[in-house]
């Protein structure tokens, strides 16, 4: 197939592809709803959150080699490809990613600090940059295989060796995906992942001429044959009898060929059934969305946190809902702005005063890059002294919720750790109602205190349940990796789900060694009876509000007086608790007189001293007071006790 170098030269109108607008706009719509159901439990959403990784951003690669062009060989060529190609979206990247960490430092009131040293990941890309920019991985990667892919197609002349070229750079991206950088876990720019891409581009770049000329019956055929395979995957991974993970921006791929495979076919299907569409005519709104994807893909993450203003619309279909509402809003107020006849002056003014502009912008553009360069190499500085001041390592630490709760509420455990670089969310476990584990990510061996988030489906059903879903999970990291210790935090019931494993399996030596467990408001000796709505009102788990202020007391060795039955289950077992962990209980008192916070006294949360201080290592107390001592503002975005939390398990 020989094929003519066009003329980068010239600048001429582009006819819009409506079938290629379409599938921009569902491939917008699945990145979207991926997002918004990450984290969230359910086997039928696992599923879908699967499936829809398996060819949503492979999609848009393709589509992005539809409209490559080969350039000249000369400087004129090379001017083309970075003036007209790459300069645009390495704008769009900084001005788009310098306003959402803005935006996020107030939205999320994080630390001046924390946002600083942003500017400097954002410089890094890649999968150090994460909430509202966890997207923009994509863009560095989709830069850099634009550069490749259009060298490829200009300077290799043989289709069949370009693919050839194609195809090894796709083994290659495979084999990097457990490769470090200088010893860091992540790729400048994920530029590993680019060498996969140049593949689905250069597939992309071919699919685009040759379409129009495939007959439609054809077409047909093999969407339908493409759909039932897709059907068929859907389903043999819903029963666990297929292992396909395809998740770029952590370089998490479970099997290359399936990888080399699998997508091309879907992405197949969608175009074809998007051409179909066409031909029932030119739909305005999936047309509209399809043209303005940059802006939805930049924005929707950010557009989430709206719907975490009222409980009512914080869910993950809210979140679908305003993470393309919102940004495709903000699309349709900007063009109407640019048909205003002040944007059409202040351009036309503009490029009258492009050559002064010019010379006044490059020596600004070298200076601002410069104190840029320095800044984040300073902020580079600051992070590693702080991360001295700790040790890293490759112990997880898992995070168990409370009763009626979730994994957003152990984020905030880590909200120090992580903007200090001190630790890692590498992995979320859901145990399903049906007690499987589903895993997403992965411990990559890094001494980076890699951290577990734990989020059980059905989060009432008690500490015990609790308990065994965590012996599981721990069981899953021993023959999955190989673990040799971790750590554990727990809050509320969850803290109580912890102690009960240490009665019962923490001395396993079968099982990792429990080295360091933090424990907060655990209701040991139980809870007072405040009439919740979400409290059993039958049932075993009923008995455990069974406490009132100032009812019970403790010893000077720290028994308690009076004795529930779910101290008792913990008392039995007392001297099996392994004596080599270390163990940090965290209490709350808010001293409004009731000797507690507000939900577990001070006597059942202490009551844990007498069960494991002649057993452990080493036990703490550490008593929070006031407002902050409250039962959920504990481990909620409270200051001392993250800080406290932070430097006992990871600090030096």
């Amino acid at each position: 197939m020989n094929t003519e170098t066009i003329d980068t030269n010239k600048t001429t109108k582009k006819k819009r592809v409506l079938w290629a607008d379409y599938a921009k706009c569902f491939g917008i719509i699945a990145v979207v709803t991926g997002h918004a159901i990450n984290d969230v439990a359910g086997k039928g959403l696992d599923v879908t959150y699967n499936a829809i990784y398996w060819w949503h951003m492979p999609l848009f690669f393709m589509i992005g080699g539809f409209f490559l062009k080969k350039i000249s060989h000369d400087f004129k060529g090379w001017s083309y490809l970075f003036g007209h190609r790459i300069k645009p979206l390495l704008i769009a990247y900084f001005l788009n990613g310098a306003i959402l960490i803005i935006l996020s430092h107030f939205f999320r009131q994080q630390s001046w600090e924390y946002t600083f040293s942003y500017f400097g990941r954002l410089i890094y890309g890649g999968s150090t940059l994460d909430n509202y920019l966890s997207v923009f991985w994509y863009m560095t990667t989709y830069m850099l295989a634009i550069f490749m892919t259009t060298l490829l197609i200009s300077y290799v002349k043989k289709v069949w060796l370009q693919f050839a070229i194609a195809i090894g750079s796709f083994a290659l991206g495979v084999a990097l995906q457990d490769i470090t950088f200088f010893g860091s876990a992540d790729f400048p720019w994920d530029a590993q992942i680019a060498l996969l891409a140049v593949f689905w581009m250069l597939l992309g770049y071919y699919v685009f001429k040759l379409f129009p000329k495939i007959n439609w019956h054809h077409k047909q055929l093999f969407a339908f044959v493409g759909t039932l395979t897709f059907i068929g995957l859907i389903y043999l991974y819903a029963t666990d009898n297929l292992d396909f993970v395809l998740w770029l921006k952590s370089s998490n791929i479970h099997n290359a060929l399936q990888a080399f495979v699998i997508p091309p076919i879907l992405c197949l299907v969608v175009f074809i059934a998007c051409e179909g569409l066409e031909h029932l005519g030119n739909f305005a709104p999936i047309t509209f969305i399809g043209k303005n994807t940059e802006i939805i893909m930049f924005y929707h993450r950010a557009a989430f946190d709206i719907t975490t203003l009222t409980v009512f619309t914080d869910n993950w279909y809210f979140r679908i809902i305003i993470g393309l509402a919102a940004p495709i809003l903000l699309a349709w107020l900007l063009r109407k702005f640019k048909n205003t006849n002040f944007y059409h002056r202040r351009q036309q003014l503009a490029e009258e005063k492009k050559s002064e502009r010019v010379k006044i912008a490059l020596p600004v553009t070298i200076g601002l890059s410069a104190v840029g360069a320095v800044w984040a190499f300073s902020s580079y500085q600051q992070q590693s002294q702080t991360s001295k001041n700790y040790v890293m390592s490759t112990t997880p630490t898992i995070f168990m919720h409370g009763w009626s709760s979730n994994l957003r509420a152990e984020q905030s455990f880590i909200k120090v750790g992580t903007e200090q670089n001190i630790v890692t969310e590498e992995m979320i476990i859901h145990v399903t109602r049906d007690n499987k584990l589903q895993v997403q990510g992965r411990l990559t061996g890094n001494n980076d205190n890699p951290v577990i988030l734990v989020q059980f489906d059905n989060n009432r059903v008690g500490e015990i349940r609790y308990a065994q879903g965590l012996r599981r999970i721990v069981s899953y990291l021993k023959d999955k990796y190989n673990i040799k210790d971790f750590n554990a935090v727990g809050h509320s019931m969850g803290a109580y789900a912890w102690v009960y494993y240490g009665m019962h399996w923490g001395a396993d030596p079968n099982l990792p060694r429990l080295n360091k467990m933090v424990v907060l408001a655990g209701p040991y000796n139980g809870i007072l009876d405040k009439g919740h709505a979400n409290q059993p009102k039958n049932g075993a788990l009923a008995g455990l509000w069974d406490d009132t202020p100032h009812e019970n007391s403790l010893d000077k060795n720290g028994r308690p007086k009076i004795i529930h039955e779910e101290y008792n289950t913990l008392l039995a077992r007392k001297n099996n608790f392994p004596i080599n962990t270390q163990v940090l209980n965290i209490y709350g008192d808010l001293k409004d007189g009731t000797s507690s916070d507000g939900l577990v006294t001070v006597q059942s949360t202490r009551a844990l001293r007498y069960l494991v201080s002649d057993r452990a290592r080493s036990y703490q107390e550490f008593e929070v007071t006031g407002e902050g001592g409250q039962h959920s503002r504990l481990h909620i975005n409270n200051p001392v006790v993250n800080d406290k939390l932070t430097d006992y398990l990871w600090g030096k």
